[in-house]
Parts: C-alpha cells; structure tokens; sequence
C-alpha cells in the first residue's frame, strides 16, 4: 500500500499600530492565523487508483499562547477525511466553503488586518461539512458542491457551490452561497497573471434573508514583482455589507529573506460613514511556512 504524508505550518506575526478617529493610536504585537498541519494520502490497494486523502490543522498562537475557537476548544481550521479518484474527490470535516475558495487568491492581504472578511460575507469555514470536487474537464474546468448542516431549528442545510476555471492564460470562478448563516450571496471571481505581475477582480452581491435587503460589493488588487526578492501590493475593496459604505485600501510590500521566510509591511486605511468603524492601520511583520 504506497502512502504519503506531510507535516506544514506556517507562523505569521507582526508588529501594528492602529489609529482610529477620536480614540488615539494604539499598538500590539498580532498572531495572524499561524497554523499547524499534517496531510497525506494512502492507496487502496498496490494497482488502485483510489486514494483516501486527509488533513488535520490547528491554529496556533505564538504571541498570547493560545489559539481557541468560538466553542472554547483548539482552533479547528481545515481538517477532513476523504476519498479521490478519476470520478473526482469527496470529502467530510471542516472546511472553507466553496464561495470563499473561490475567491482565487484575489485577496492579497488573507489573515491579515486588511483581510476581505472585513466588509464582505462569505469568508466561511463550517464544520459537519460534506464536499465533492469534480475532475478537471478539458484540463481547465471544474465544479465544488458543498452541502453543511444548519444547527438551527429549521433543519434546513446551507450549500455552496462554484464554477472553476484555470487556463493559461486566466482563471475564473463564478460561486454561490444558498442561506449560509442567513445570507445568500453570488461571487465572480477573475485573476489575471501576466508578466510577474496579478491583477485580481471579484464582484458580490448578498441578500440578508431575514430583511430581504441586498448589497453588493467588490475587491480589486494588483501585485507586481519589483525584482527578484521584493514585490508590491495594493488592495481595493467596498462594499456596505458589514460596514455603511465600507471602503478598504491597501498597500505593501513583500521581501523574501531566505526560502520560506519573508518580511512584510503594508498601510491601510478603512473608510464609513460611521465614524467609530474609521481606522489606519502600519504594520510590519514577519511570515515562515515550512
């Protein structure tokens, strides 16, 4: 029986200083989502082409010393028990939903203090989660159908779903979000490589199921190589879906040290109506992936 597996990790802290209208500046030192993992692969069977895949991972917390959850426990990120083969791959556990992978990585500054969470739902990771991923057809196209339990009283299970394409040339992903935690939401996803550079696009619109009320929103990014170690990085993105007329703009900067250890700086300012939700935030800060 072949088998695989590896350990992973990442630990990302850094060094803020936050500054809000009328409530003066502040500093720490944050934890940003370091983690912990192990992953691997086993066959069914010398000749089979049938694996069962698996990952477990935790958040860890290098500067307070701890990582807990909304339940009090380990922070549980994604951590499953699957099954794939040519007929695609289907999975149980906990996981990031199907809209929120489809985001392609536009979000330049994920885990971070600019993070698209801040003004745009979907940005989910459930437990009691089912998912199933097609084989790629024609080499480029793809499907995700996620189906989680609602702990709530209506019985009624939340869906996500995505359309994925990856060419050569660009990728694309359009996703859909049925009553995740009283909201449903279509996102279009475009990212665009060229050069050494990425220009990044996502367009969303929600409805709040309780009130019927729909927004829509947007992020817009761009991340260039400057030279062989150094790139930059400027994020857009609006919307008034958590914050009244939320707009969040970004730029930084990437320095890779040696493999796997970079330094980054970035400064980015949040804009509403409401002036208590205002801040500006300087960070600089270091991230190791082994």
């Amino acid at each position: 029986m072949k088998a695989s597996y590896d350990y992973y990790g990442r630990i990302t802290v850094d060094y803020q200083s936050l500054s809000r209208t009328n409530a003066g500046t502040k500093t720490d030192i944050a934890n940003n989502e370091s983690r912990l993992g192990l992953k691997g692969n086993f066959a069914l069977g010398n000749k089979s082409e049938t694996k069962i895949i698996y990952q477990i991972e935790y958040g860890i917390d290098p500067v307070d010393g701890k990582a807990r959850g909304d339940d009090g426990t380990l922070k549980k990120r994604n951590t499953y028990l699957g099954v794939q083969n040519k007929l695609g791959t289907i999975f149980v556990g906990t996981h990031d939903s199907a809209l929120k992978k489809a985001q392609l990585k536009v979000d330049l500054f994920n885990d971070l203090a600019p993070d698209i969470k801040n003004v745009l739902h979907g940005e989910n990771r459930l437990d009691d989660f089912i998912g199933y991923i097609t084989p790629k057809f024609q080499g480029a196209f793809s499907a995700t159908f996620n189906s989680i339990k609602n702990s709530s009283s209506s019985g009624k299970k939340f869906k996500s779903y995505s359309l994925n394409y990856s060419g050569n040339r660009f990728l694309a992903a359009f996703s859909i979000d049925e009553g995740m935690k009283g909201y449903d939401s279509s996102r279009l996803s475009f990212l665009y490589p060229f050069e050494g550079s990425k220009l990044g696009f996502i367009y969303q619109e929600t409805k709040e199921l309780s009130s019927g009320m729909k927004k829509n929103g947007g992020v817009l990014s761009f991340i260039t190589n400057i030279n062989s170690k150094g790139r930059i990085k400027f994020q857009y993105a609006v919307s008034s879906m958590k914050i009244d007329s939320g707009k969040h703009s970004t730029i930084g900067y990437d320095h890779q040290l040696i493999q796997g250890l970079r330094i980054f700086t970035f400064y980015s300012v949040l804009n509403s109506r409401v002036t208590s939700k205002e801040k500006n935030i300087f960070s600089i800060g270091l991230e190791y992936n082994f």
